[in-house]
């Protein structure tokens, strides 16, 4: 059955009425309470037949393809992005994407619960739904409820969301502000770089750096941050999977010299010229 979209998500619309029920009840000879029944003057004789699938009405999707978010700036990734958000799969909305040890019956719990699978621990008391880290509108809903509010979700946090995998060992936030306590066990990491309005746009409720500009936030780090063999497993990741161009992000660079590390990014993205 398809899900109702959760009426806070002013993004989302209804999907249509699904009729799968419906028609496999009907090959068993099982009524529906929807099916047509035909007249033959013979209670014993009434057999069920399926309705017919309703035709999608303006406003609404057919199912499977629910919009679970929107994309409120554009660069040549939107159309990749608004595909996959389309073609998501939406986290159940009774669960949350954030749990902690207090949520649970015992201190146990959430080791069993992640050694299962369920979960995915950021420490010993804090870990994130499996079900959610699946999808990229669900990894968008995990983030929203890490980073501090009114910050924009990069770097290494942003290609968490655009790709998934192991959770980052910091949160990357884009902010001007300075945050010393810990966001569910990870440390808030605060990059304050100027950031164009292109240069971010929205899934579900978090604002995030696009996929160029997070490749491009990715090869600033330093080796310190991010050691240039897992920076480049990152960076191939992203230009494939969203068709980020090296021309854009060189272009990038050179409209934001006054970044730190430009020199090195720059160099880093010249090392990849032969790939892409």
């Amino acid at each position: 059955m398809n899900r109702i979209l959760p009426s806070d998500i002013r993004y989302g619309v209804a999907p249509a009425p699904d009729q799968t029920d419906v028609a496999e009840a009907a090959k068993v000879g099982k009524p529906q309470p929807n099916a047509t029944q035909p007249n033959t003057g013979s209670p014993s004789a009434t057999r069920p037949t399926a309705a017919a699938p309703s035709k999608t009405q303006p406003g609404t999707t057919r199912p499977g393809t629910e919009s679970a978010g929107t994309i409120s700036r554009s660069d040549n990734a939107v159309a990749i992005v608004s595909d996959l958000i389309a073609r998501g799969t939406m986290p159940r909305i009774d669960t949350t994407p954030l749990l902690t040890h207090k949520d649970l019956p015992g201190p146990l719990s959430m080791a069993r619960l992640t050694h299962f699978g369920t979960l995915h621990s950021l420490d010993q008391t804090n870990a994130y739904s499996a079900e959610h880290a699946d999808t990229l509108y669900g990894r968008a809903m995990i983030a929203l409820k890490l980073i501090p509010f009114g910050t924009i979700a990069c770097a290494l946090t942003a290609a968490w969301v655009w790709l998934g995998g192991t959770f980052p060992r910091t949160v990357d936030v884009i902010s001007s502000s300075h945050y010393r306590a810990d966001s569910h066990g990870r440390k808030i990491r605060v990059f304050n770089r100027k950031t164009a309005p292109e240069h971010v746009i929205q899934v579900g409720n978090l604002r995030i750096t696009t996929p160029m500009r997070t490749a491009c936030d990715i090869a600033l780090l330093t080796p310190g941050e991010l050691n240039e063999h897992d920076a480049c497993d990152v960076l191939c990741a992203l230009f494939e999977e969203y068709q980020v161009s090296l021309a854009q992000c060189m272009q990038t660079l050179d409209d934001n010299h006054f970044w730190p590390n430009t020199q090195p990014a720059r160099e880093l993205f010249t090392s990849m010229k032969h790939f892409f």
